[in-house]
Order: C-alpha cells, then sequence, then structure tokens
C-alpha cells in the first residue's frame, strides 16, 4: 500500500490573522471553510500543497509558542525560485527576514504567524 502526503494542519492562535499571512507573503488561497466534528477549519493551497487552519477547540488549553524549538508544528518550508527576488518581496509585504543564507546556503527563514517558522528553499538543498 502506498502513501501520499496531503496536508500539514496547523492550530492558530488567531485563524483568520493566519490566512491573512499565507494569503499576503506565500499567495496562498482559500480553498474552502469547513466544519468538522463542530472545528472549523480553513483548507488553503499554497504552491499546489494544502494546509489547514483552526483555532483551539473548546475549553483545551494551548501553550503559548515562544519561537524556540519544539515538539510539533516548528516550520513550514516552501521552495522558490529567486531566493532574493521572494525575500524583497515579502520584505516589501512587511514580513520579518529572521535570517537569510546563512553560512552562504540559498535558504532563508522567515517569522510566520503563531511562530511556525517560513523557510524559504531556492533549488535542491
Amino acid at each position: 500500500m502506498g502513501y501520499t502526503f496531503h496536508h500539514v494542519h496547523v492550530r492558530c492562535e488567531d485563524v483568520e490573522a493566519a490566512v491573512a499571512y499565507y494569503e499576503k507573503m506565500l499567495n496562498g488561497e482559500v480553498t474552502e471553510r469547513v466544519e468538522v466534528r463542530g472545528l472549523p477549519i480553513v483548507r488553503m493551497n499554497i504552491g499546489g500543497e494544502k494546509i489547514f487552519l483552526s483555532p483551539k477547540f473548546g475549553d483545551m488549553e494551548v501553550e503559548p509558542t515562544s519561537g524556540n524549538p519544539r515538539w510539533g508544528v516548528y516550520q513550514l518550508a516552501f521552495g522558490v525560485e529567486d531566493l532574493d527576488a521572494t525575500l524583497a518581496e515579502m520584505e516589501a509585504k512587511g514580513a520579518e527576514i529572521e535570517d537569510a543564507k546563512p553560512n552562504g546556503l540559498p535558504i532563508a527563514f522567515v517569522k510566520g504567524p503563531d511562530n511556525v517558522q517560513i523557510e524559504l528553499i531556492e533549488g535542491t538543498v
């Protein structure tokens, strides 16, 4: 039996702020808003991949994130054709670039919503 990747699901403190970020910074597109077992979910397409966003459910406790490495979703990585142009475009839109081309590598790190780090990768690093 084979498997294929389907989606990443991110729990968000502010779902609409996260949607706005992914639309603005990564040209994300909301494809659907659904409710599953009482949980509202925003389904998005970013670069041909699916990302689902939802708030905390009911009275569940959600620990705040520090941005430091942790268990759970830490980073979303996206391939880009031109890293410099992508960084310039995102910076012009207000993105917070954390690190560009560390050690000369064609990668960069951008602060995303809910302290989920966005990694941009040019080529096949």
